[in-house]
């Protein structure tokens, strides 16, 4: 039963693994986050926390699940980020709860920075040849991204006690 366990929440981490790479490339590709990929990190979560080989505080994650939705909202609302962003932003956040938050958080904007240089970069030379000149704080940036990145590296943090037993 253990095993069976085991099993099933590694492919629950491997299914929110799937749905933040699906995030990222849809942000990329159309600066659109879809909301069935947040609803569906959110739906997974009761999975992970009922098949976890050790208890997981769950009223912790949905604590820190609140303050980044609000927070979120506050961003939005003075127009700094995009509502997919937050969402996904803060169903992220309850995958972290309050032991890896930092972690994401700190992932997320170092990787939000890389991107900004790369979008900044890209945006520059294709400016270049066609001799036109834009603000480059007026660059979209996809940052589904990088909240994906952090993301990834909050699953591979959770993936660690099974796939590499002490």
């Amino acid at each position: 039963m253990v095993l069976q366990l085991t099993v099933f929440h590694v492919a629950i981490l491997a299914g929110a693994a799937l749905l933040l790479i699906a995030a990222a490339v849809s942000d990329a590709r159309r600066y659109l986050i879809p909301n069935i990929v947040c609803a569906a990190l959110l739906l997974l979560f009761p999975f992970f926390v009922l098949t976890a080989p050790r208890a997981i505080e769950w009223e912790q994650h949905l604590m820190v699940f609140g303050l980044m939705l609000i927070t979120g909202f506050v961003m939005f609302a003075g127009n700094i980020a995009g509502a997919g962003d937050i969402k996904l932003l803060a169903a992220t956040g309850l995958w972290a709860g309050p032991h890896l938050v930092a972690v994401f958080l700190i992932t997320t904007a170092i990787a939000g920075g890389i991107l900004a240089l790369l979008m900044a970069a890209l945006t520059h030379f294709r400016n270049m040849s066609a001799k036109q000149a834009v603000a480059l704080a007026k660059v979209p940036i996809p940052y589904g991204v990088a909240i994906a990145v952090g993301g990834l590296s909050i699953i591979y943090m959770l993936s660690m006690p099974i796939l590499f037993p002490a």
